[in-house]
Formats: C-alpha cells, sequence, structure tokens
C-alpha cells in the first residue's frame, strides 16, 4: 500500500533515538529547574532554542545528510 523510502525509516528511527535521548538528559538551556520545557523568547526564563525548535531542524538535517549521503537528490 505505502512505500517508505529507506532514508525515510532511517531518519524516523534516528529522530526518535535523538528525540528521546535529548528529552531524558532534560539540558537546562530547553528545561527548567521543575523539568517543564522553556518557552520560545528572549527574557529571563525563555529560550532561543527550545525542544520542538531543535527536535525539527536536527530531523531534517538527518534527512538531508541521509540524501545527499547517497547522491539520491531527485
Amino acid at each position: 500500500m505505502f512505500d517508505f523510502d529507506e532514508n525515510l525509516v532511517m531518519t524516523l528511527i534516528f529522530y526518535l533515538g535523538f528525540c528521546y535521548v535529548l528529552y531524558m538528559h532534560k539540558h537546562p538551556i530547553m528545561f527548567d529547574k521543575d523539568d517543564n520545557f522553556k518557552c520560545f523568547g528572549l527574557n529571563k526564563n525563555e529560550t532561543v532554542f527550545p525542544y520542538w525548535l531543535v527536535i525539527t531542524i536536527v530531523g531534517l538535517f538527518i534527512y538531508t545528510y541521509l540524501v545527499i549521503r547517497e547522491k539520491d537528490y531527485l
């Protein structure tokens, strides 16, 4: 029914693994001292690197790397 690309499957595996590790580590840039997500912003209790933005960018980079690695541009 659906034909999943190998690059897409590998991206999902790496992406979910990275999301899990990053969430369990709870880096202080993305989480406050009560282990809650920080909001996006430039104020004292906000961050420029929220969890949702970091994992989105990492997912795009992983997929781009896997596609470029195999020279499968089209």
